[in-house]
């Protein structure tokens, strides 16, 4: 496509520059730059990318977009734009041919649940026979064929890209994340969605969004951006929303497309009731007007059985039949880094979890509470360049919830890793004594101190970093996955005891 049919996207721009040449990508990082391509400055909240024209100029862009007024380009095309994030969104869209438009859209927001509910969403929907992609934390996925992981939501132009992959390969439904970073970035914006769905809306993020209403605003774009036609090509567009949320009446004034509720402690049209939580998983009885039963998961906890109900919705209003939806989600053995036991034999359980806020922390510890025969010891951490407000809170749930600590670090970024420790530590001295934690700041040692001193009937939790692989610090990054040093941790200790 030539620049000057591509521009046409745009109605408010200034172009300086020779426009009559074929476009061959747009991006946002030179490293991804081709001869023939936009560079687009997007301000980040280091660097903008004002900072990297020459460096992609070498590379080969024959266009810049920026919305900064003085920025000289020389020997390309200038494109300057009101607001660049948005024109970046619409040039991707047009460029990639709309992809989202011939695609069942399926987005899901929230606190937490986003990963779980999306990657259980994409299970139900594959059963109906539909090819499905899967876009979120843990994986890309086009049918079996597995992707590398860019963001949570990906920049406007990589997911349009793999949108426009997708359709190409015969996918026809589409579950994705929608983060709150993606939704103010408008990383989305342009995508075609079809059903949104909530999970839960608690703090967090608030070193971005600066405030909690922000915060909820941003998550309500998703929502409000439906627009107000019931349908699409023949298909509802939907709302499906947790009924239980403290938010629940704000997101649905937001939108005007036909909502489904699910929940547990409101009348809601998808209910579970009769819930049994065990170690072994979690047992309730699912009210709907699409059919019901009883449902005995593997999964475990509260916190799963609003996602598996959200999933679920979702299925049931796609027209999934409740018992073979029923089926697939009692199969369902866990989602990777989400309340996952490494079991290599030992007398004491290992739960590695993502959680790494408040509200997640406490869903996780309530679950283990229910259960745990003897101590709970739990290794948890705050990450660094985040918001600080959640930081003592974490440390008060944790040591309302565990019988030991270990505060140690996660992803300390441009921190020091002994401060945000300490920043932490007053919320664990509101219910811990000093006996009852420690500060470790290496967080193999840390996971080495829990394995060690658990004894048969122990629960240990490793909260913070779930599937992550990689351990973040000032200017460098390392290998590190919790679950990899939780099975060495036994192997040794079990070698050691037989």
């Amino acid at each position: 496509m030539k620049l000057s049919q591509l521009l046409k996207t745009l109605l408010v721009k200034k172009i300086e520059g020779y426009q009559d040449f074929e476009v061959t990508g747009i991006t946002y990082h030179t490293e991804k730059i081709q001869p023939g391509g936009i560079f687009a400055c997007l301000p980040g909240t280091q660097n903008h990318g004002i900072r990297f024209i020459q460096r992609a100029l070498d590379k080969g862009a024959r266009a810049v977009l920026t919305d900064i007024e003085g920025v000289q380009i020389p020997g390309a095309v200038k494109i300057l734009v009101p607001e660049v994030r948005e024109a970046l969104a619409a040039l991707s869209v047009k460029f990639f041919d709309s992809p989202s438009t011939g695609l069942r859209m399926i987005g899901v927001t929230g606190t937490n649940g986003k990963t779980t509910t999306s990657y259980l969403i994409e299970l139900l929907v594959a059963q109906t026979g539909q090819k499905t992609g899967l876009i979120g934390t843990i994986q890309y996925k086009i049918g079996k064929q597995v992707l590398p992981v860019l963001a949570t939501t990906p920049e406007a132009p990589d997911l349009q890209f793999i949108l426009h992959k997708m359709a190409g390969q015969g996918v026809t439904c589409v579950s994705m994340e929608v983060s709150s970073h993606a939704l103010e970035w408008k990383r989305v914006a342009g995508c075609d969605f079809d059903i949104a769905v909530l999970t839960n809306v608690t703090e967090d993020h608030l070193d971005f969004h600066q405030t909690f209403e922000r915060y909820l605003g941003a998550k309500g774009k998703f929502f409000s951006r439906m627009g107000n036609l019931y349908e699409q090509s023949g298909l509802p567009r939907i709302a499906v929303l947790n009924r239980d949320d403290s938010n629940f009446s704000f997101f649905y004034d937001q939108t005007g497309v036909q909502k489904v509720t699910y929940g547990i402690k409101n009348p809601a049209d998808v209910r579970a009731r009769d819930i049994q939580i065990q170690d072994a998983g979690a047992s309730f009885y699912v009210e709907s007007p699409w059919g019901g039963g009883p449902i005995n998961m593997k999964l475990t906890g509260l916190f799963n059985v609003y996602n598996v109900l959200a999933a679920l919705t979702v299925a049931l209003v796609e027209g999934l039949d409740f018992e073979i939806s029923k089926k697939i989600l009692e199969k369902v053995p866990g989602v990777p880094g989400r309340f996952e036991k490494i079991d290599l034999g030992q007398d004491f359980t290992v739960i590695v979890d993502y959680a790494h806020t408040p509200d997640g922390l406490e869903n996780v510890l309530k679950t283990v509470k229910e259960f745990a025969q003897q101590r709970i010891i739990t290794v948890f951490g705050c990450g660094g360049d985040r918001d600080r407000t959640k930081r003592e809170p974490m440390g008060e749930i944790a040591g309302n919830y565990s019988d030991y600590c270990i505060l140690t670090t996660d992803n300390p970024r441009r921190e020091d890793p002994y401060q945000i420790c300490r920043e932490v530590e007053p919320g664990l001295l509101k219910t811990r004594d000093e006996e009852q934690y420690k500060i470790c700041l290496d967080r193999y040692e840390a996971i080495s101190w829990a394995i060690e001193m658990a004894r048969s009937g122990d629960v240990v939790v490793i909260a913070g970093k779930g599937h992550e692989d990689y351990q973040i610090f000032k200017d460098h990054a390392v290998h590190f996955d919790d679950r990899e040093t939780v099975r060495e941790r036994i192997r040794h200790k079990l070698k050691e005891r037989y």
